[in-house]
């Protein structure tokens, strides 16, 4: 797992774990055009709507709330769950940490379902966005189980717009 800091070194990872065949999942912030040499190394590509625009050249949609995801058998999206913003800092990182232990647990136990790896990151976002400060906000696993957060209902605010894409 990378974020986009570094841009050659990153590139080097992808590259050296798909050689090796190990799954890479790039959170590509800042988002900067990949090579799509590379791109056919990313396991899992996890982007904001502004970083999928810069990647694809296409224009982002403010309409949508919640998580987009593609992969090979098609494409969906998950809705946000509803959340009172208190602080917004650490959202992304709750999202992609959340998201990639589910997909490692899943994995584990011989099985992937990229909308409860979804679902239960966009929970943790709603859960993190709702405490001041970045780092004791993020929610742990029992936390993020035990949570009774409203999920596809608009009352408040929605919390994360992240698109997943698992090749």
């Amino acid at each position: 797992m990378a974020q986009m800091e570094i841009d050659k070194v990153v590139e080097t990872m992808i590259e050296t774990a798909g050689n090796a065949d190990i799954e890479f999942c790039l959170n590509a912030a800042p988002a900067t055009p990949i090579d799509e040499h590379f791109c056919q190394h990313i396991t899992h590509l996890l982007v904001n709507e502004s970083e999928a625009a810069i990647m694809s050249g296409r224009e982002r949609n403010e309409n949508s709330k919640g998580a987009f995801y593609a992969n090979a058998t098609g494409d969906d999206h998950r809705p946000a769950f509803d959340a009172k913003v208190e602080y917004t800092t650490g959202a992304r990182d709750t999202f992609t940490g959340a998201y990639s232990s589910d997909y490692v647990h899943q994995k584990a136990n011989s099985a992937w379902d990229i909308k409860t790896a979804i679902f239960r990151a966009n929970k943790a976002a709603a859960i993190t966005i709702q405490t001041v400060g970045a780092q004791h906000s993020i929610p742990w696993a029992d936390e993020i189980d035990h949570s009774n957060a409203s999920y596809n209902v608009s009352n408040i605010v929605r919390s994360s717009s992240v698109a997943a894409t698992d090749y």
